[in-house]
């Protein structure tokens, strides 16, 4: 007689646990946290300077042009590929002429800022100067860097 050689299906059946339907959320949550913070915090970085990044000339003797800093002063720029910006407007040569009329005109300090890549072309730079002067401007300034002093021992 032979009892139970071979165990009964219902004893060695496993128990499956029940499904559960639940989502993984905090990969989402890490995205809305990340997007949340650049939401708030981007305007900390605009993403547009207010000056153009250009590598001016470095020079020991120069002096200092505090009217440069205003914000109303005319910054005509020449970036190293060549390119003409007005007041970090891209323009072209021929339109420099009737835009610096346009901004010269009533100001008491008609002077126009040149600030020109130390790496830009020779042939740019006297285009953009030529145009400056096509709009009868008469004082016209190059920006540059002053160089640190190096002490010595």
């Amino acid at each position: 007689m032979r009892l139970f050689v071979k165990p009964p299906t219902w004893t060695t059946r496993k128990k499956r646990a029940p499904l559960r339907s639940v989502i993984d959320v905090s990969g989402f949550a890490g995205v809305m946290l990340a997007l949340l913070f650049l939401m708030m915090f981007g305007e900390m970085y605009p993403m547009h300077p207010k000056s153009l990044p250009v590598d001016m000339a470095i020079i020991r003797h120069s002096s200092s042009l505090p009217n440069a800093q205003r914000e109303d002063a005319v910054i005509v720029t020449i970036t190293r590929d060549g390119s003409l910006y007005l007041l970090n407007m891209r323009v072209t040569p021929a339109d420099v002429p009737p835009q610096l009329r346009d901004l010269i005109g009533s100001r008491e300090d008609k002077t126009v800022y040149v600030k020109a890549d130390a790496r830009a072309k020779y042939g740019a730079v006297k285009v953009a100067l030529d145009a400056i002067r096509s709009a009868n401007v008469k004082n016209i300034a190059f920006l540059t860097e002053s160089a640190r002093a190096v002490s010595t021992p």
